[in-house]
């Protein structure tokens, strides 16, 4: 497989770059350097922002796992090595999710680190689906959107209700769905065979999470929502630093992340959604009525970042 990942990886980096090549052309290339000159040293504060929320969902991974070894340095370091393994390979969730297994097997149980990868990405996933059908809301409610962005609305407020009466009967009934893709979760933790008692033990944990006191529960969300806020955070510094962004507020903030998110989940197959992110953001910040070399400018920064704290998490992966 290693050959065609590769090929792979060539092609969709190639299109990517064309894709973002034309995007800032289209914009104004003098114009989104500019606008990437006028955050400075404010860089620093934006990497920041991207680090406290992969902190945040380390901390959150901690009350998910319950164990009293698991520290937080270890868990920190394998969400940046995650992240980074994630946004090079066009496995997205299938590279980085795996990794954070393997990374913390000195610390926790197959048992422990599967289940509460599991449990962490559950809550993770939750309060994705919150933002996103809090900003389509607001986006359609703020925009003179288009029919195509109509209909991508609508495709994904039915996704997320699915998605919802699936979480609900899953929950009620408590399938056995380790069991059933045994030779995936076998090639995903790095073993040869898993007996079906651990199987088993790993969905006990899971569906254990109904049983969780409220505090618990609660505070995890927290975490996950701390998540969300540095994410707007950081749009808010940036598109305030890009001229003519005075008049920028947080509902603007708040309507790009949610594009952005929804961006990231849709097409995080390609590594470092290459044009993707600079093209969709460059079309929300039209349809909002900000300069279209605004979302473009802040797709390119936050890239920027992303690529900084990958360079760390490979720095950790290779340790």
């Amino acid at each position: 497989m290693r050959p065609r990942f590769s090929a792979v990886n060539v092609v969709v980096a190639i299109v990517g770059v064309a894709l973002l090549v034309f995007t800032v052309r289209r914009v104004g290339w003098s114009e989104v350097v500019a606008g990437v000159a006028s955050v400075g040293w404010w860089f620093l504060a934006v990497v920041v922002l991207g680090a406290t929320r992969m902190m945040v969902r380390a901390r959150a991974w901690i009350l998910c796992a319950g164990d009293p070894q698991f520290r937080f340095r270890e868990a920190f370091g394998a969400m940046l090595a995650a992240d980074a393994v994630g946004n090079l390979t066009p496995l997205g969730l299938l590279a980085s999710e795996p990794t954070k297994i393997i990374m913390t097997r000195v610390r926790l149980s197959t048992v422990t680190s599967v289940a509460s990868v599991t449990i962490e990405n559950a809550f993770y996933i939750a309060s994705v689906a919150v933002v996103l059908l809090t900003g389509t809301w607001l986006f359609l409610q703020r925009a003179a959107v288009p029919r195509g962005l109509e209909q991508i609305a609508e495709v994904l407020l039915a996704a997320i209700a699915m998605a919802a009466v699936g979480a609900v009967w899953a929950a009620r009934m408590q399938p056995a769905v380790l069991s059933r893709i045994e030779p995936i979760v076998t090639r995903l933790i790095g073993r040869s065979t898993v007996p079906a008692d651990t199987l088993r033990e790993v969905e006990a944990r899971i569906y254990g999470v109904l049983r969780w006191p409220i505090g618990r529960l609660a505070h995890v969300a927290m975490w996950e929502a701390a998540f969300h806020a540095a994410a707007v955070a950081e749009v808010w510094l940036v598109l305030r630093l890009l001229p003519g962004g005075d008049r920028t507020t947080l509902v603007d903030a708040f309507l790009m992340e949610s594009a952005g998110r929804f961006v990231t989940i849709a097409f995080k197959f390609i590594p470092y959604r290459l044009g993707i992110d600079e093209a969709g953001s460059g079309a929300v910040a039209q349809v909002l009525g900000l300069n279209p070399v605004t979302g473009v400018t802040l797709a390119l920064v936050r890239r920027l970042r992303i690529i900084c704290l990958n360079v760390f998490g490979l720095v950790r992966l290779a340790r």
